[in-house]
């Protein structure tokens, strides 16, 4: 079968599956947002997906099939746990480059691990790569020879390829509107030479938005329903952004070469 339908048959799989990993973890097992009890859309985009994931996804399907010789024929199990620690290894770094992009260049922080034991700038930490060793071994153990059953599925049916084109059609057009409005936060965050915590913001926005039709009865509507994102951003961004630490010095210099 076509190597790049592959791909695309595997990152379009791993995206939705990792959505809706991400909604349930995020509803009853994080030990940060469970405890707001509310269903959020844990992406960037508007439709069911995390792209990271679809990534993920097409990397443990290349790991799966790596073997390590010295180990293998003696010491099976042991070959396992490497594997699983390599894989686990793998999308750490991942999620790692992925935040750190986002952080630097487009100034958003998608997720927010500032809060657990030994994080590392807010984007990785040691309890979510322990998650990341948890979803190799079960991808490894159980997950792998669903897919090369589906692929194999997939290339005596290629007519269900459609679908697929379906499910890219949507997902382009969902990338187009998302990065304009991560364009918009992006002029926000310049402008006030910060980072913004996404979630922090959009459930901002969600409170505020609740809190609207809370105080709006009958003909009489709040003043909150209509406020507009900047808005929202100029009075609470203290809540979900922080500052670009690294442009400080840079900003001090080209003040005191304007005095000079």
């Amino acid at each position: 079968m076509n190597k790049l339908l592959i791909l695309l048959f595997l990152f379009s799989s791993g995206s939705v599956t990792g959505w809706v990993i991400e909604l349930f973890f995020r509803r009853y097992l994080d030990p940060v947002e469970r405890k707001k009890h509310k269903w959020v859309n844990p992406g960037f985009f508007v439709g069911p997906y995390l792209p990271i994931y679809g990534t993920g996804l097409i990397v443990l399907y290349m790991l799966g099939h790596i073997q390590i010789p010295s180990l293998g024929a003696d010491h099976p199990i042991i070959e396992k746990l490497v594997i699983f620690v390599i894989m686990a290894a793998c999308m750490t770094l991942l999620e790692f480059i992925t935040g750190m992009i986002f952080i630097n260049h487009l100034h958003l922080q998608l997720w927010d691990y500032s809060s657990y034991w030994g994080n590392i700038k807010g984007v990785i930490c040691p309890l979510f790569s322990c998650f990341w060793y948890a979803l190799a071994a079960f991808y490894y153990l159980v997950l792998h020879p669903q897919v090369l059953d589906a692929l194999e599925w997939l290339s005596r049916n290629l007519a269900f390829s459609f679908f697929i084109g379906f499910f890219y059609g949507i997902f382009i057009l969902d990338v187009v509107y998302s990065f304009q409005l991560m364009v918009k936060i992006k002029k926000l965050a310049d402008e006030y030479d910060v980072v913004v915590k996404y979630n922090a913001y959009k459930n901002k926005l969600i409170d505020i938005r609740e809190e609207a039709k809370e105080r709006s009865y009958f003909f009489f509507s709040s003043r909150l329903s209509s406020i507009s994102p900047r808005e929202v951003f100029d009075k609470y961004r203290d809540n979900f952004s922080f500052r670009k630490t690294l442009s400080r010095p840079i900003k001090a210099v080209a003040k005191k070469v304007k005095k000079d």
